[in-house]
């Protein structure tokens, strides 16, 4: 098909431009990027787009980029096409940011399209990048190498959730594009750094897709292809997941809430699609497979657990799962503690009760028990207090070969707790013995294991249902 035709076609297909439409070009100079404005000015009258322009971007990584800055200046003007340029030290900001170069060229890249759109005086355009069919294979063979799922095997979209950014060239092959230009004899830049294997995508490139091709001349079409329908189905997943989400989910004001039963009764494949949604609606971005297995998880197990998910935390309820915000952390106070008694511990928004009666332990529907922990009276010899860690503090393990002690310090830095959050997790402690670390392994002391005949003190951790 002849490129200007299958631009067209794709344009109409995913409605990407209305009569009337402004549109903003990334130019690089390259090829692919020369190729779309030669074909959006040709077919400008026939769409109806009211202006055309440009954006071109200077990363400043090569010794070449201010050549190619005056190119796109030079191609521009001989167009009657306004441009403007915008000049970023990339890898300066990569370290900055704490991106790779790649993932900092594609940020700022991005950030000065939707600014030429505001400093051209149409903030509402649409923005136009040459991503082609070969790109599109690349980023599936780069997403499946990492691990994606179906939303990664999906490539590159022909345009994204709201029509801003189209790519028109998208179902077009580098090879047509080349040919399209040297029909025009139209100039355009050319990377060197296109030809070394220094970045992933290069490798892919250059190595892994002429590889295919030898298994079959069309592996590019093929792969491109297939994004077309795996889109397809992923959309119809999705949409199966989102009406299942508004069924079984709610949120307020501080939480998104999920109906933990009506979660796990689920199709996995529907189930992780519904955790997706509700991080997403909780907001938490850059969303991995590990926090979505992570709430899975948190739906098979009992009140009271709960999972650390970027800045925000999905908490397990009676029988509902809770993803809200990190509550600020409060270094624990001590709280000295009589036997029978029951106390409200506010750091941990819990009830910390202590009786001799081992069957007094009682769960009523407004309460939820977190824990029961069984300790020999007899061998008290202190009174009994919740607190932080202080200097001393020690507690005893039994192994194989005996029971041992080991300071408080010493089991903090095994677990790789950070130090400035060891101050926050409570022990409950008689002097500088320690009975009960309330972590999340929340170890006891063998030194006051309770015997079989011995008198035992029953300590329970209770929260209050909410759900």
């Amino acid at each position: 098909m002849d490129i200007k035709k299958n631009a067209l076609q794709t344009i109409k297909a995913h409605s990407m431009l209305q009569h009337g439409d402004n549109i903003v070009i990334a130019l690089s100079g390259g090829a692919d990027s020369v190729a779309l404005l030669y074909i959006m000015k040709e077919l400008q009258h026939s769409l109806g787009i009211a202006r055309i322009y440009a954006a071109h971007i200077n990363h400043n990584l090569r010794p070449a980029a201010y050549t190619d800055e005056a190119f796109c200046i030079n191609l521009c003007h001989k167009l009657g096409i306004p441009i403007k340029t915008y000049d970023v030290d990339i890898k300066d900001q990569s370290k900055k940011l704490s991106l790779t170069i790649e993932e900092a060229g594609r940020f700022f890249r991005y950030k000065f399209l939707h600014q030429a759109c505001t400093d051209f005086g149409v903030p509402a355009a649409k923005i136009a990048t040459g991503h082609h069919q070969n790109d599109n294979a690349e980023t599936v063979i780069l997403n499946l190498t990492r691990g994606a799922g179906l939303k990664g095997l999906c490539g590159i979209p022909p345009t994204n959730g709201n029509i801003r950014l189209i790519r028109p060239l998208i179902s077009v092959s580098r090879i047509e594009i080349e040919k399209y230009l040297a029909a025009k004899n139209a100039e355009y830049v050319t990377d060197a750094t296109n030809a070394e294997n220094d970045y992933a995508r290069n490798r892919v490139r250059n190595i892994i897709l002429p590889a295919l091709e030898t298994l079959n001349q069309s592996a590019v079409q093929n792969i491109a292809k297939n994004t077309t329908w795996l889109r397809d189905e992923e959309n119809y997943l999705n949409s199966i997941a989102m009406d299942t989400y508004t069924k079984i989910s709610s949120s307020d004001d501080v939480s998104v809430i999920m109906d933990a039963k009506k979660l796990t009764s689920q199709n996995i494949s529907i189930a992780r699609r519904v955790v997706r949604i509700a991080l997403e609606k909780a907001g938490i971005e850059d969303i991995t497979s590990s926090h979505i297995t992570a709430v899975l998880e948190l739906a098979q197990k009992k009140s009271g657990h709960e999972v650390h998910l970027a800045n925000k935390v999905a908490r397990r309820g009676y029988s509902s799962i809770y993803i809200e915000d990190k509550k600020p952390l409060q270094k624990m106070c001590n709280y000295q503690l009589s036997i029978p008694s029951r106390t409200y511990i506010s750091e941990i928004d819990a009830w910390l009760e202590l009786t001799l009666q081992k069957n007094s332990v009682k769960c009523s529907k407004n309460q939820i028990l977190l824990c029961t922990k069984l300790f020999d009276y007899d061998k008290v010899r202190e009174e009994l207090i919740l607190r932080p860690r202080k200097a001393g503090d020690k507690i005893v393990f039994s192994s194989r070969n005996g029971n041992f002690t080991k300071k408080l310090q010493d089991y903090f830095t095994d677990q790789k707790l950070p130090k400035d959050q060891r101050d926050l997790v409570p022990v409950l402690a008689s002097g500088n013995d320690v009975l009960w670390i309330l972590d999340e392994k929340g170890p006891t002391s063998a030194k006051y294991e309770c015997s079989k005949n011995c008198n035992p003190l029953v300590v329970s951790l209770w929260r209050d249902a909410n759900d």
